[in-house]
């Protein structure tokens, strides 16, 4: 309530500010704060406004808006002096400032709508009217400032921003380059995130939607993206930045968690966009909250209010996290909650798209692994389908029955397949001293007999889903990648080969970006030792290439694995891992 409205409903009260010098040290009250009745509306506003500065300085955006909004108040309602207009249009200048901090756009928009009918030259409502549209995507609508350059020359070089925001303004809306993907799906080291993006890359980072449409889904509830065209592997088809994020680096982490939490972070974030740009919840509350809770329809009142409940639901539903799972004490926080995500339906298996979440700038970009045909629903599977069923159908609890044909086949098996398969994966703890004896010259040497016994398990494993490799998903159990590349080491290279090739079988059904074995690259090499024949190398070389862009961006990934001499090795057979077509 600004202090004229409490004088006014408050009888009595006066508002003044005289505290002594030594009280005003004891509270850290700044000078700022002096309002002394003799003042003006317009001096107290100022005074509000270098409150609000301050806020702002200090990264209080919120608190910055609270402050504007009162100086606001203080504005007589009568005609305004150009002294009084020139405030006027500085305090609406930085509240808009910082709506466009908390990415409250349309309100932004509102602010700087004002200040342009008056002053169409107003240099810094300019550049944030243009910044808040390229927040809201109407990128079209920013070739506005071209006009206002070649009518005004002296604001390009008055403010330098103006002229590199036009410049880029070109590049918006459309699929990102090879640097910016490259950059968004470079890997971390283990327990880190990924590396940060380079210095004014994410300013370049623009809403991008493919050659997609909405329609009802036929896999869930409500609606789907559909393909309105053919797509290539890696395709881009979605880049993002969420509507709440969240990333705290590991040593920020522990601070972090005795202040709050993700979930109060993230649900407060909501809230408080909302409340700031009441257009906002026709986005975030298109979000599935629960079966309990209904869609609520564009003309619904509450749609334009702050729900606590409704968004209590919506994050249990929907958050993203990317760095919560490790142990390690370093370990960092990402999360968030992606909107356009949301339209995209899961499934274990015969998903379509990978959606990857750069860790410390939180851009997503749903990425196509398959080739996918017009007018085929566009998938992604939420959860590793190598994790059993009973770890993958925890999304019964969020109101989705996941039918894929890995579920339905998971459902429909016996207590003895399920039981026989856990008890043949629990006899398969890989360990090299396991395959090797010592002889009479205490040499090692290979253990025929207990490397016969678990091919025989591999056997067995593979027996139980013999009508549908592609499902048989206990093939990818880590053990057995163990053993593979065991005897890839060793010179067993068929054996090798032969597993590795049954297991990709399965391995083709999950998004790349969480596969985390270098499946086809160990068959490859088992390929070249074998001295296969150029057709069946060039057929893995292609799988290689593909999980190198995919899951890395770049193919240069292949330097980072284990077998960083495949391009060099792959000349003896006169094929070249890296050319023009490949990237």
């Amino acid at each position: 309530m600004a202090f004229r409205r409490y004088n006014l409903e408050v009888v009595r009260i006066q508002w003044s500010a005289d505290l002594p010098d030594e009280s005003r040290k004891v509270l850290n009250s700044p000078l700022v704060w002096d309002f002394t009745p003799g003042q003006s509306d317009v001096e107290i506003a100022a005074k509000l406004k270098n409150v609000g500065n301050k806020a702002f300085l200090e990264n209080r955006a919120t608190d910055a808006i609270r402050f504007y909004n009162l100086a606001l108040e203080y504005f007589p309602e009568e005609e305004i002096t150009p002294s009084g207009m020139s405030l006027l249009s500085d305090i609406l200048s930085n509240k808009a400032a910082a709506m466009i901090k908390l990415e409250c756009f349309n309100s932004a928009l509102a602010c700087t709508d004002k200040i342009l009918v008056v002053d169409s030259s107003h240099v810094k409502a300019i550049y944030r009217h243009a910044k808040a549209l390229l927040g809201l995507g109407r990128y079209a609508e920013c070739q506005f400032l071209n006009e206002k350059l070649a009518q005004i020359p002296s604001l390009g070089q008055a403010h330098e921003d103006l002229v590199r925001m036009r410049s880029s303004i070109t590049d918006l809306g459309k699929p990102p380059g090879k640097d910016i993907i490259a950059a968004l799906r470079r890997p971390g080291p283990s327990c880190k995130a990924q590396p940060d993006l380079p210095v004014g890359m994410l300013d370049r980072i623009s809403e991008y939607r493919g050659p997609l449409r909405l329609g009802p889904s036929n896999i869930g509830k409500g609606e789907g993206l559909f393909a309105t065209e053919d797509l290539a592997v890696g395709t881009v088809l979605i880049v993002c930045k969420p509507f709440a994020g969240l990333y705290v680096q590991g040593e920020e982490k522990e601070e972090f968690s005795i202040n709050t939490n993700c979930y109060k972070y993230l649900v407060g974030t909501m809230a408080n966009k909302i409340w700031l740009d009441p257009q906002l919840g026709r986005e975030i509350y298109t979000l599935w909250a629960g079966p309990e809770l209904k869609s609520l329809e564009d003309d619904d009142p509450k749609i334009e209010k702050v729900d606590m409940a409704r968004l209590e639901k919506i994050y249990f539903f929907n958050v993203t996290n990317t760095g919560f799972a490790g142990q390690c004490a370093d370990h960092f926080i990402s999360a968030g909650i992606w909107i356009p995500q949301s339209k995209i339906i899961h499934s274990c298996v015969d998903a379509n798209v990978m959606i990857g979440v750069h860790e410390s700038s939180l851009v997503m970009m749903g990425t196509t692994f398959k080739e996918v045909k017009q007018g085929e629903e566009i998938v992604s599977s939420y959860v590793p389908p190598m994790l059993p069923f009973w770890e993958r159908d925890f999304m019964e609890s969020h109101g989705f029955i996941c039918k894929c044909r890995l579920c339905e086949l998971d459902r429909s098996e016996g207590a003895y397949v399920i039981t026989k398969r856990e008890s043949l994966l629990k006899r398969l703890k890989f360990h090299p001293l396991k395959y090797a004896i010592r002889n009479s010259e205490s040499r090692l040497i290979p253990n025929m007999k207990t490397i016969y016994v678990d091919l025989g398990i591999l056997t067995e494993l593979k027996s139980l889903r013999a009508a549908t490799p592609d499902l048989n998903f206990a093939m990818t159990n880590p053990e057995i990648y163990k053993m593979a590349t065991f005897f890839l080491d060793t010179g067993s290279y068929d054996s090798c080969f032969l597993i590795l090739e049954e297991a990709y079988a399965a391995i083709r059904n999950v998004p790349p970006n969480n596969v985390k074995y270098a499946y086809a690259e160990a068959i490859l090499v088992a390929g070249m030792k074998m001295r296969k024949e150029k057709a069946v190398l060039e057929k893995w070389v292609e799988e290689v290439r593909k999980y190198c862009r995919l899951y890395a961006g770049t193919l240069e990934h292949v330097r980072a694995g284990h077998y960083p001499t495949i391009p060099e090795d792959l000349k003896k057979f006169g094929i070249e891992f890296f050319n023009e077509e490949t990237g």
